[in-house]
C-alpha cells in the first residue's frame, strides 16, 4: 500500500530522461562549438602563415620579374629574388679617380656606398652560367619586364654573374661583348641589383599542396612542374582546396600588386577557409 504504482515509475522514467537529454545538450553543444572553433582557427593559422611567407619572400622581389602561369590542378608564381642592391659609379671624378662601370663582357666597378655580400664561389663555368645555373649571385641592371621588347633577365638581357666582391666594389663577367642597358648614360638613380636565385611559389589541388621551390637555374619559359625545377619543394601548406595568384604591374613609376588567395580546408567536416593578402612589390628599375 506504500510502494509505487507502475504509471507512477513510468512517469518518473520519462521525466528523467527528458531531463537526462536536456542535460546532455547543455553539455555537448558547448564543447562542440570548442572543437568547430578550434578547427577553424587551425585552418586560419594553415593559410596565414603560408601567405605571411609567400608575402615576405614576394617583397625581395626584383623589379618587373614577377610572372604568373597556370597548367592543369598547378598555379605558379615566380620572381627573382634580391638581397641588396645599391648605386654604381657612372662616371669619373672630377680629380679622374673612381671606376665607373662600362659596358663590356667583363668589368669591375665602384659601388656608392658599402654592400654587405659575400664574395660567390667561381666554378669556372664563366660568363653567365654561373649566375643563369644558380652557382653564383647576378647582377642585374634596369630590368623592365618579361615582354617582348622589355630588358629581361630571365632571358639573360641584362644579367651577369658577380666574380668579385669587395666593401665598395663589384666585379662581373657577362661572358660577351653585349651592354647593360642605359649604363651610359646611366638608369634612374644608377641603381643596381644583386639576385640569389629565382623563386617560385606553386600551388597544386591534385595533391592539395603550396609548395615553395627555390635554388634552381633561372629559365626564360616558366617551370612549373618538378621536372622543370629540378629540385624539390618545400611544403607550406597543406589541405589546399584552390589558389589564386594575381599581378598587376601597374603603369609607369607605380608600385605593382601581387594579390595571394588560398584556399584551405577540413575534409571531414567540410569546413573551408579562404584568405587573400595583397603585397606591394617596387617595380622601379
Amino acid at each position: 500500500m506504500r510502494g509505487f504504482t507502475l504509471i507512477e515509475v513510468l512517469t518518473t522514467l520519462v521525466l528523467l530522461s527528458a531531463l537526462a537529454a536536456l542535460g546532455m545538450g547543455l553539455l555537448t553543444r558547448p564543447a562542440q562549438s570548442f572543437a568547430e572553433q578550434t578547427r577553424r582557427l587551425e585552418l586560419v593559422d594553415l593559410a596565414d602563415t603560408a601567405l605571411k611567407r609567400m608575402a615576405r619572400d614576394v617583397r625581395h622581389a626584383l623589379p618587373n620579374s614577377v610572372r604568373i602561369q597556370s597548367a592543369g590542378t598547378r598555379t605558379a608564381l615566380e620572381f627573382l629574388h634580391t638581397t641588396g642592391g645599391g648605386r654604381y659609379r657612372a662616371q669619373l671624378e672630377a680629380d679622374s679617380s673612381g671606376d665607373p662601370l662600362v659596358n663590356g663582357a667583363a668589368d669591375t666597378f665602384d659601388v656608392l656606398g658599402t654592400l654587405l655580400l659575400s664574395t660567390p664561389i667561381d666554378t669556372g663555368l664563366g660568363g653567365q652560367a654561373n649566375c643563369l645555373n644558380n652557382l653564383a649571385d647576378c647582377l642585374v641592371i634596369y630590368n623592365t619586364g618579361t615582354s617582348a621588347g622589355d630588358f629581361n633577365a630571365y632571358q639573360g638581357d641584362n644579367i651577369a654573374t658577380i666574380t668579385a666582391v669587395a666593401p665598395a666594389q663589384l666585379s662581373y663577367d657577362n661572358g660577351g661583348a653585349w651592354a647593360f642597358p642605359f649604363v651610359i648614360p646611366p638608369t634612374s638613380e644608377q641603381r643596381f641589383y644583386i639576385v640569389d636565385t629565382p623563386q617560385s611559389f606553386v600551388c597544386d589541388t591534385s595533391v592539395r599542396q603550396l609548395r615553395r621551390y627555390r635554388d634552381y637555374a633561372i629559365n626564360a619559359a616558366q617551370p612549373i612542374t618538378d621536372a622543370n625545377f629540378g629540385v624539390a619543394g618545400e611544403l607550406l601548406a597543406v589541405n589546399v582546396a584552390g589558389c589564386q595568384f594575381t599581378y598587376n604591374p601597374g603603369a609607369g613609376f607605380r608600385h605593382g600588386l601581387v594579390t595571394l588567395r588560398v584556399v584551405v580546408d577540413h575534409v571531414a567536416s567540410g569546413e573551408r577557409v579562404a584568405l587573400l593578402h595583397q603585397v606591394h612589390v617596387v617595380n622601379v628599375p
